[in-house]
């Protein structure tokens, strides 16, 4: 059957030949103020109902869709957008991070877009760009997305409704917060834009704004978003972002503000309650408002998929375990315990179920243990470890928690997560002087024997696929000019490529933090380590063989090595092996004096010899993680000897 765009009737009912939006209620026998079938009526009862048509002549569907970068997953964006072609709304808009980007070389740009609009072509309906970090982050990519895009904030107008597209990266960029991307569009002609848009369209029926970054949903909001929300004033009016690859749904001026998950970006996809998915949002535009439907590759949701009571929730279950930093020696080690403080910062009970997993330098006793926290309570689980022989706890590998969390949001409905912990005291380590002259070529004939040792880690990537037997080696030690760290890397799967960055191929990352207590200590989210200036205080080096490009997200994100820092790698036969110098000075200014601790973070990045799949060997959790389970308060401290 030929499809007329131009009808709205006919796309509703190939929608509902497809299935997709009966759970909207788009369609049903009835009529607005008369039959609108053509039927003859018998009297008595009808096999059908008098629910209302949602098929006026101000009605349209739109679609959302939401990032598709920060480390793409190949063929779900391009496979969600085979998905709304066919159920043809009106138009599709995104919310930004369509490409990879962070990077001023041209060439690239124009492969990365000229590949995404390779995708959007096939579909046969209008597509609206907005910007986000990825696809606008320096004046480059502002002058390219200029040039090849035009303005980088719009409206327009359909069936009385007015979409505001706007663009985030002027408000505060992502790699410079608190400052605009420079380019040919400023902030302050932005601001003016949307005060004029505003005030000259009070009579549009509805508004959608749609940026990149949720500039609301932070402690303190942005200064400029805010002004946008004063000149929105009583409208009615719906908010759509992206960015946090989370989906939140929050209400704000009793207006409700969406931040959408992922479209094939970066995600874990651990479900609902953590609003980790791919989807779309399909929006149905009627006299009484949109009605909002998350399309999934699994299934239908509605608005509420996850709202900002839950993402609470799940927040404060994420940090309600924590190992509390019990020091043990170092070395020779044979029993003692760790201990874990649940706490219940919510409204509801909190039932934690814990099973405990030997590894193979570990047992753990109890198996398990179940404690039920009440609201504002406090719980604590011990669990003693014994070692069959004496262990460096350098080199031991962790046994491991798995930890099951229930309890309820404000609307009572359930909500459960599951977290892993190691299990695995904790010591401060020695950094001795070095016995002779460090030279920082990649060799380590004048190192003794590496103490620190990582065989058989769990990923902190959860389901993560990628190579096996990947696992490392590791030594400090100073001088009085240098802090050096020297890696052995086993990797039967070498996976090295000269045209790409470092973070596409094997490689071992070092984060060095040499700041005073209690700073040092602290455990803290990535993209509030970024934002709050922490991971700028630290030395983050990447030890690579050969030459790989240079990393455009990483150098935007990560503070560069500091001035006058070492480093260099190469390849053995069993894999690869590195060195880098830190210089005194650097630490010696964090502590502001004479320098005496630093915490280290040190992890293999782990690929197939075919490049495509990945993991991560780490010798202690990242202190950047998600949860409060996982990273130890102070770990990887190690002091000067």
């Amino acid at each position: 059957m030929r499809r007329a765009r131009g009808s709205v009737r006919r796309r509703v009912a190939s929608r509902v030949a497809l299935g997709a939006l009966v759970a909207l209620g788009c369609v049903g026998p009835g009529s607005r103020g008369g039959d609108v079938f053509q039927r003859e009526v018998p009297p008595g009862p009808v096999p059908w109902t008098t629910a209302p048509v949602h098929d006026g002549p101000r009605d349209f569907s739109f679609a959302v869709v939401t990032d598709r970068t920060g480390e793409h997953r190949d063929a779900v964006f391009e496979s969600a957008i085979a998905k709304l072609d066919l159920l043809l709304p009106a138009f599709v808009v995104s919310v930004g991070d369509l490409i990879e980007g962070y990077t001023q070389d041209e060439l690239l740009l124009a492969s990365e877009w000229s590949e995404f609009q390779g995708f959007v072509a096939r579909l046969r309906v209008p597509f609206f760009y907005a910007p986000g970090n990825h696809d606008y982050s320096n004046p480059v990519m502002a002058r390219v997305w200029r040039e090849r895009f035009g303005p980088s904030y719009y409206q327009f107008r359909y069936k009385d409704v007015l979409f505001l597209v706007l663009n985030s990266e002027l408000f505060s960029s992502v790699g410079n917060p608190g400052h605009p991307v420079e380019g040919p569009d400023t902030q302050e002609a932005q601001l003016d834009f949307v005060r004029r848009t505003l005030e000259a369209q009070r009579d549009a029926r509805w508004t959608f704004v749609l940026l990149h970054q949720p500039l609301w949903d932070r402690p303190q909001p942005d200064p400029g978003w805010l002004r946008v929300e004063e000149w929105l004033g009583d409208r009615n009016y719906t908010v759509f972002a992206g960015h946090l690859h989370t989906y939140t749904k929050q209400v704000r001026h009793d207006r409700r503000f969406i931040t959408l998950a992922t479209t094939g970006g970066r995600s874990r996809l651990r479900g609902r309650d953590r609003g980790e998915f791919d989807h779309v949002a399909l929006v149905q535009m009627t006299d009484s408002g949109p009605v909002i439907a998350n399309l999934m590759l699994d299934g239908i949701q509605d608005e509420n998929v996850r709202t900002e009571a839950v993402r609470d929730l799940v927040g404060r279950l994420d940090r309600s375990v924590a190992q509390e930093p019990i020091l043990a020696p170092a070395r020779g080690f044979r029993s003692g315990s760790v201990r874990f403080r649940v706490r219940n910062e919510g409204a509801a009970p909190l039932d934690l179920e814990g099973s405990f997993e030997a590894g193979p330098d570990l047992t753990p006793s109890p198996a398990r243990a179940r404690v039920h926290v009440p609201p504002g309570g406090e719980a604590s689980v011990p669990v003693s470890l014994r070692a069959a022989r004496p262990l460096d706890l350098g080199a031991a590998a962790p046994a491991l928690a798995h930890w099951r969390l229930s309890s309820q949001a404000t609307d009572g409905s359930p909500v459960e997560i599951r977290q892993e912990s190691w299990l695995l005291p904790e010591a401060h380590f020695a950094c001795a002087r070095a016995p002779r002259k460090v030279a920082v070529d990649g060799a380590l004939g004048e190192w003794p024997a590496l103490p620190f040792a990582v065989r058989g880690r769990p990923s902190q990537q959860e389901g993560a696929a990628g190579p096996a037997g990947g696992s490392f080696r590791f030594g400090v030690s100073y001088d009085d000019d240098y802090v050096y760290v020297a890696v052995d890397v086993v990797d039967p799967t070498p996976f090295f490529d000269s045209s790409l960055s470092e973070r596409r191929q094997d490689g071992v990352s070092v984060m060095l933090d040499a700041r005073k207590d209690p700073a040092r200590s602290a455990n803290q989210g990535y993209f509030g380590a970024i934002s709050s200036g922490t991971m700028g205080q630290l030395a983050i080096a990447q030890l690579v063989p050969g030459e790989p490009q240079a990393d455009p997200l990483f150098g935007s994100l990560l503070p560069k090595p500091p001035d006058g820092t070492l480093r260099a790698a190469r390849r053995t036969p069993r894999g690869y092996s590195a060195e880098l110098a830190i210089p005194r000075a650097f630490l010696d200014e964090r502590q502001g004096g004479p320098w005496s601790a630093f915490r280290l973070e040190i992890s293999q990045q782990d690929y197939d010899a075919q490049g495509s799949e990945s993991t991560t060997h780490v010798w202690r959790p990242s202190r950047f993680g998600t949860s409060d389970a996982l990273a130890v308060a102070g770990s990887g401290t190690f002091e000067r000897r």
